[in-house]
């Protein structure tokens, strides 16, 4: 499923995602850009930025609503 990310550059959001190794993961990140095949973002867990696979982001969590 594909996510318009773009409306959340500059706010954190929670994501759950696919990592490397198919594993089901959860960050708190705050997107920088959104393309069509990945997001760059800041990630707070990992305290750096990071990019992730838009085809491997299985939900978002913006505030208190979940983005399916």
């Amino acid at each position: 499923m594909q996510y318009d990310l773009q409306q959340f550059i500059g706010q954190p959001v929670e994501i759950i995602y696919l990592d490397a190794e198919q594993r089901t993961v959860q960050r708190k990140i705050d997107i920088l850009t959104a393309g069509d095949q990945c997001i760059f973002a800041y990630c707070f867990n990992r305290k750096d930025t990071e990019l992730f696979k838009n085809q491997n982001i299985l939900a978002v969590i913006s505030g208190k609503s979940r983005i399916h």
